[in-house]
């Protein structure tokens, strides 16, 4: 067989090709061979959540003056206000805490009922009898009480449910009868007293001896001592006998008594108290109800011989339905440590719970940079696992 040169000459070439990539791709230790980098994998981001930073003062925010006070609502959740009249927070369930002036309000809305409870963490600020320690408070500012804020966290929320307390909504005249939840006898707790002002003049009254029937009042004897608006005292106590049972019949609804002329009257007359029927008109409710125009207080000590008209808004008179604040039983500040008229904080850290959170709050100014009252300040964060850290 004869071989044509030019096939000769592609198989020399086809050689020395496969010399060349075989040159290339050996394992030769030539210092001009290129070294290749091992590439390096980019770390895994951690995707663990960071503990969200706390401690940022909120405010000042103003709540009016002496004269015209103004609410400012609070959602803990949002950590935002809520622009809200006073009549559409009534209804409003955002909102979770309120002030006005030196107030401090919680939502009782059924759909958001919040609660308080102070951790005492500033108890030192005050002595064994009671009293405000001075220098602690006057010592005391944001910065220096942060730490007892910060540290605050899920292990210290009470489990004990009791030990949370929310603005409670009262009849001011309640207590003037004892119930034995054993006998289930009702009596009058006849060592009780209220005073009632309206039309200028005041009444101290008290029950003596109820009656019941069935589970209403059939017959009640009030003890009632009149100061008109030209007496200086108390006059002596007068009987009234009220019988429940008789006038309530009909198109009665409720027993009105004026105490001016101490008798029973009617809705259309001036009267001071009043006693609801129950439904089935055989008897009066457990309620004492006082007029709309009508302010009283409780006298259970039974210390006063006389009012002075001049001294009415510092008696602490209510009307007829009122609200005892949570916050009024642990008071955030103290008035006048330094001998002056300024209200201190101390800086005591509440935990407030929603019905779906919980968080911790501390109060820290009631003035603004000007030194204007009425302006509050306060921190307020969600309480975690972790003790939380300041914001820098």
């Amino acid at each position: 067989m004869t071989i044509s040169p030019n096939f000769s000459k592609s198989i020399k070439l086809t050689s020395i090709a496969i010399c060349v990539l075989l040159t290339a791709c050996g394992g030769s230790s030539s210092s001009k061979d290129i070294a290749i980098e091992p590439i390096t994998p980019e770390p895994t981001p951690d995707t663990t959540p960071a503990a969200p930073i706390q401690g940022e003062i909120n405010g000042p925010y103003s709540t009016g003056s002496l004269s015209d006070p103004a609410f400012v609502y609070f959602d803990l959740d949002e950590n935002a206000i809520v622009e809200l009249t006073a009549e559409q927070a009534e209804t409003n369930t955002v909102w979770d805490i309120a002030f006005k002036r030196s107030g401090v309000y919680l939502n009782q809305h059924t759909d958001n009922a919040v609660k308080a409870y102070a951790t005492g963490n500033n108890s030192d600020f005050f002595d064994t009898e009671g009293k405000a320690v001075a220098d602690s408070f006057i010592a005391a500012n944001a910065e220096t009480e942060l730490d007892d804020y910060l540290v605050v966290k899920t292990s210290d929320i009470p489990t004990d449910e009791t030990m949370f307390v929310g603005d409670v909504t009262s009849n001011i005249i309640e207590g003037f009868y004892d119930y034995n939840s054993e006998t289930h006898v009702v009596t009058a707790a006849d060592t009780k007293y209220f005073i009632t002002h309206s039309d200028s003049a005041f009444t101290k009254f008290r029950a003596t001896s109820i009656t019941t029937l069935g589970r209403g009042i059939g017959q009640i004897t009030l003890q009632t001592a009149y100061q008109g608006s030209a007496d200086v005292e108390f006059a002596a106590e007068q009987e009234h006998i009220i019988d429940a049972a008789l006038a309530c019949s009909g198109d009665v609804t409720n027993v009105y008594i004026d105490f001016d002329t101490n008798q029973e009257v009617t809705m259309v007359d001036a009267w001071d108290i009043n006693f609801p029927c129950t439904a089935d008109k055989t008897a009066a409710d457990f309620i004492i109800n006082i007029a709309d125009d009508a302010q009283a207080m409780h006298d259970f000590d039974n210390k006063y011989d006389a009012l002075d008209p001049a001294a009415i808004p510092y008696y602490g008179l209510q009307e007829n339905s009122y609200s005892v604040k949570a916050f009024d039983k642990t008071p955030w500040y103290q008035y006048g440590v330094n001998g002056g008229h300024l209200l201190w904080s101390q800086f005591d850290v509440y935990i407030i719970k929603t019905p779906t959170k919980t968080h911790k709050l501390q109060l820290t100014s009631y003035y603004n940079a000007d030194g204007v009252s009425g302006n509050i300040s306060f921190r307020a964060d969600e309480i975690n696992e972790m003790a939380g850290e300041a914001n820098n």
